[in-house]
C-alpha cells in the first residue's frame, strides 16, 4: 500500500507538470499570435502624430478672392482633426482613416453626449513619412451641442486596424471610448451623422491639395 501511495503521488506530480506546461505553451502561442498582426502592421504603417483635443485645432472658414460682394456674416470656426503617419511598402493600394469626436453640452441640467463620425478612404499611398489626413466638424455642432471632450482616429489597411489613438478631457471618459459599449451604447449619448466631414466636403477642399494623398 505504502508503494502504491507513492506511485499514485509521483503520477499525479507528472500530469500536474503536463498541464502547466501545455497551458504555458498555450499562453505564449497566443500572445505570439495576438502581436503578430501589430508586429506586420507596425512595418507597413505607422501614425506619427494625431492632432488630439487643442485650441489650436479651431480653424476659421477660408475666404477666397472673388468678384461676389464679401458675406455679412463673419466667419465661423471647424475643429480639425488631422494626422500625420509613416508607410513602408513601396505602395499601398489603399488605407481608411476612420475619425470620431463626442461633445458634452446640457439638456434640462442633465449631461448629453454627441458623437460624430466620418472615413476618409486613401488610394494609391506611396512608400514615405509624414502623409497627412484631416477631417472637419461643422461649427453648427460645437454651436448646438458642445466643446468636444474626446477625439479618437483609427487607420485600416486591407480592412484590419493598424494604428490607432484618442485623447479625452476630464474624468470617467475611457481612453477606448468610440468602442467601448459603456459609452456607444449609454442613454446620455446620441449619434449624428454629416456633422464631421472629410476635407473634400469643406470649404477647406482646395487648400494644399498635393499636401494629401488621392482620396475617393
Amino acid at each position: 500500500m505504502k508503494f502504491q501511495f507513492k506511485i499514485s503521488k509521483l503520477t499525479v506530480f507528472i500530469i500536474g507538470s503536463l498541464v502547466l506546461s501545455i497551458s504555458f505553451v498555450g499562453a505564449q502561442q497566443g500572445r505570439k499570435a495576438a502581436s503578430a498582426p501589430a508586429a506586420r502592421a507596425s512595418k507597413v504603417l505607422r501614425l506619427q502624430k494625431f492632432s488630439g483635443l487643442k485650441n489650436g485645432n479651431l480653424v476659421k472658414t477660408p475666404e477666397y478672392k472673388t468678384n461676389v460682394n464679401r458675406g455679412i456674416t463673419p466667419a465661423k470656426y471647424w475643429y480639425r482633426l488631422a494626422i500625420s503617419y509613416d508607410t513602408a511598402p513601396d505602395w499601398i493600394d489603399e488605407i481608411t482613416v476612420r475619425y470620431y469626436a463626442m461633445s458634452l453640452t446640457k439638456v434640462d441640467g442633465a449631461k448629453a453626449y454627441t458623437i460624430f463620425k466620418t472615413s476618409v478612404r486613401y488610394v494609391d499611398i506611396e512608400a514615405g513619412s509624414k502623409h497627412l489626413s484631416v477631417a472637419y466638424l461643422h461649427p453648427k455642432a460645437i454651436d448646438r451641442y458642445g466643446n468636444l471632450v474626446a477625439v479618437a482616429v483609427e487607420i485600416l489597411v486591407s480592412g484590419t486596424v493598424v494604428a490607432e489613438d484618442s485623447a479625452v478631457k476630464g474624468k470617467g471618459i475611457p481612453k477606448d471610448w468610440w468602442k467601448n459599449a459603456t459609452v456607444t451604447e449609454s442613454q446620455s449619448v446620441t449619434v449624428k451623422d454629416g456633422y464631421l466631414r472629410s476635407k473634400a466636403d469643406t470649404p477647406f477642399a482646395f487648400i494644399n491639395v498635393d499636401d494629401y494623398e488621392f482620396a475617393k
